[in-house]
């Protein structure tokens, strides 16, 4: 039977080698919790493996460094909020109601999560807008919007115009405007000429 010292030093069942898809999600939850009390900026390694109930060992065992586990805080936010986002493509509209709809939804989406909207304060919105530009998982989700929408084109132009979407929404985030429909008037009047050229906003 293990004497107390070793059973304190063992770690969470979640942590062990053969769990590892759990792991990381215990650790990214971990994350998005010291992104909302401390700050994305101030959330070190040390800090995280701390919080987590590891040795920095095992945590690099996971996350290498401290911008791997942000892109994959990235990834992960984004595929649940592009599933949400998704589901309000294939209501009713033209390609251009559908687009703003999707900005909006994706836009808002982030103002009202708690971990998210951390990523965009003046301390934080720069690593933010770095790994979302980044991050191959973001640009898929935008392109698969322009293709649900806008199906006609090639897939190169499809895929230059959603990074284009991309830059936008973070643009949105960083800089907001005065009032939604003053950021939907950007939209419309500087954003959709450009992902739905050729008369297909309407």
């Amino acid at each position: 039977m293990p004497d107390r010292d070793t059973a304190r030093r063992r770690p969470p069942d979640w942590l062990a080698s053969d769990r590892t898809d759990l792991a990381r999600e215990k650790i990214l939850d971990v994350a998005a919790d010291l992104f909302v009390t401390d700050g994305v900026a101030a959330v070190t390694m040390r800090g995280l493996a701390g919080a987590v109930g590891c040795s920095r060992a095992t945590l690099y065992r996971y996350f290498p460094n401290k911008s791997e586990v942000l892109a994959a805080y990235v990834e992960r936010a984004a595929l649940t909020l592009g599933a949400a986002i998704a589901d309000d493509l294939h209501g009713p509209g033209t390609p251009g109601d559908r687009l703003i709809r999707a900005i909006s939804a994706a836009v808002s989406g982030v103002r009202d999560h708690p971990a998210l909207a951390a990523w965009f304060t003046p301390d934080a919105s720069g690593d933010a807008a770095q790994i979302a530009v980044l991050s191959p998982g973001i640009e898929a989700i935008a392109t698969g919007f322009l293709r649900e929408i806008a199906p006609d084109g090639s897939e190169a132009d499809r895929v230059t115009r959603a990074r284009w979407l991309v830059r936008v929404i973070l643009s949105l985030l960083s800089t907001p405007g005065t009032d939604a429909a003053d950021e939907r008037a950007m939209i419309e009047r500087f954003v959709l000429p450009v992902v739905l050229p050729d008369g297909r906003a309407g």
